[in-house]
């Protein structure tokens, strides 16, 4: 998160989706978001539920490369994961709760925070030239300029 404080105009949240935040206070956060970022897992699903200018960030796709590619593809957001591989660090071992057998969707990861702050701006860049972003802007200035007549 560190790594995301200093870029001008973005404000970064860390939000865990579990069973204390109510499911409509759930989506009104995701709803507005423009930049969702998460590793691979059910919390991903929420893109489903993103503005149309908005880009995906699978962080870790722990080898399941098409899954939330997909769902973005099926749902119109831009999807964003690791284009280098060597920047994603294994911590630990991550044992499957009921193999008992290490497994990639149940390991931590680190990553390289030079890569992820290019690709964090490669998406905030995307969202700021998406068509429908833009109009949205415009709209809002509209009604702030409207109101204050």
């Amino acid at each position: 998160m560190e790594v995301l404080k200093n870029i001008p105009s973005i404000i970064a949240r860390r939000v865990d989706y579990n069973r204390s935040i109510p499911f409509l206070q759930q989506l009104e956060i995701t709803h507005n978001s423009d930049v969702f970022i998460g590793i691979h897992g059910s919390g991903l699903t929420h893109l489903l539920f993103l503005p149309d200018w908005a880009a995906i960030f699978e962080l870790y796709n722990c080898g399941d490369t098409d899954c939330y590619l997909d769902l973005a593809r099926l749902r119109g957001v831009k999807y964003f994961t690791w284009t280098k591989s060597d920047k994603v660090f294994p911590v630990g071992e991550g044992i499957h709760p009921q193999l008992g057998e290490p497994h990639q969707k149940f390991q931590n990861y680190r990553f390289d925070q030079d890569e992820f702050r290019r690709l964090v701006l490669m998406q905030v860049e995307y969202v700021r030239r998406h068509p429908a972003y833009v109009m949205e802007l415009r709209k809002q200035k509209r009604k702030q300029y409207n109101e204050e007549l």
